[in-house]
């Protein structure tokens, strides 16, 4: 009986595993809510973006996901939704094993006559619990996270200015020496070299004295 329990507890857990795991997460634009993992499904409502919701989980490949949004409970394409990580948002289908988001499974009967006993589509669950499951897609593989550069050094800072040279003076000239009279017409005064004049004899009297 013990045993019973567990098992059953374990289905429990599989089935409805957006009970015990829940977060947040943002639209990406305006999306479509579907009353299942697929765009075939009857439209519930359209959220409009940067909208926050309350995430339950994902199908194992994450490319839908449940989520609760101002009372309307559906499906939303994973590439549209974004999580919190790492300080900044990614894309819930390319991120999911990275955030660690719950697995839930879809159970057509159980899950419409949870959240959609009311609506128009109810009434044709028969039809839709016999179509064919979606296409199941392959996890796109995760991106590459871009490499950190590292900070470049800091620049050099510019040499100081040179010192400019002393500008050199010419040296100042002397004056020029007088010039000289225009009669000597710049020429040097010769010496005078005529012989000087001889004293005259004195005069002879005429008488001899007395």
């Amino acid at each position: 009986m013990k045993r019973l329990s567990l098992v059953l507890l374990a289905l429990a857990a599989i089935g409805y595993g957006s009970a015990a795991w829940a977060a947040n997460a943002y639209t990406q634009g305006s999306v479509h809510l579907r009353a299942g993992p697929s765009s075939d499904y009857p439209l519930v409502t359209t959220i409009p973006g940067n909208a926050l919701l309350n995430l339950n989980g994902c199908i194992d490949d994450w490319t839908w996901c449940d989520v609760d949004w101002e009372g309307n409970r559906g499906w939303v394409y994973g590439n549209y939704l974004y999580y919190d990580y790492q300080s900044r948002r990614v894309p819930v289908i390319e991120y999911g094993a990275q955030l660690g988001i719950g697995i839930v499974a879809f159970s057509l009967g159980d899950y419409w006559g949870r959240y959609y006993a009311g609506r128009p589509w109810f009434g044709r669950r028969d039809y839709w619990m016999h179509r064919p499951p979606p296409p199941h897609r392959p996890r796109p593989p995760p991106r590459p996270r871009p490499p950190v550069r590292p900070n470049p050094p800091p620049r050099p800072r510019p040499p100081p200015p040179r010192p400019r040279p002393p500008v050199a003076r010419p040296p100042e000239r002397p004056n020029p020496p007088p010039r000289p009279n225009p009669g000597d017409r710049g020429r040097p005064t010769r010496p005078d070299t005529r012989p000087a004049p001889r004293p005259s004899p004195p005069p002879v009297p005429d008488r001899p004295p007395a």
